[in-house]
């Protein structure tokens, strides 16, 4: 069985979405993908997973854990695959245990002006 989340751009809302999954043992792998289902990152439970979008340079970025992981020109949304082997019984009211949303507006989500170096 697996649970699928949303993160990410919300239009209606004129807001963002961005998803922290705390350490657990309810779920044994996730996926994370990006536009058109491409998969970016697999997430690990045994981690802190913090996934946030920000902007710099007129690009919009997806961070985990303050990596970034994708880069896109036009915002975008996501989603987490979350795969549950562990619990059979582990219905959507239990994914607050472990995953909480936070809301941003347009206006008051993080914006950086960096020059991008290679090392």
């Amino acid at each position: 069985m697996s649970f699928i989340i949303k993160g990410g751009c919300d239009l209606f809302r004129k807001q963002i979405i961005n998803v922290s999954l705390k350490r657990t043992n309810k779920w044994t792998r996730g996926l994370l993908l990006v536009p058109k289902n491409m998969y970016v990152v697999t997430l690990v439970p045994r981690n802190e997973n913090n996934i946030e979008m920000v902007k710099y340079n007129d690009i919009y970025a997806l961070l985990l854990n303050n990596s970034i992981i994708y880069e896109n020109n036009k915002l975008f949304s996501y989603k987490i695959d979350l795969q549950v082997e562990t619990e059979p019984d582990l219905t959507d009211k239990h994914l607050y245990n472990f995953m909480e949303y936070k809301y941003v507006d347009f206006k008051d989500m993080k914006k950086f002006n960096t020059l991008r170096t290679l090392n």
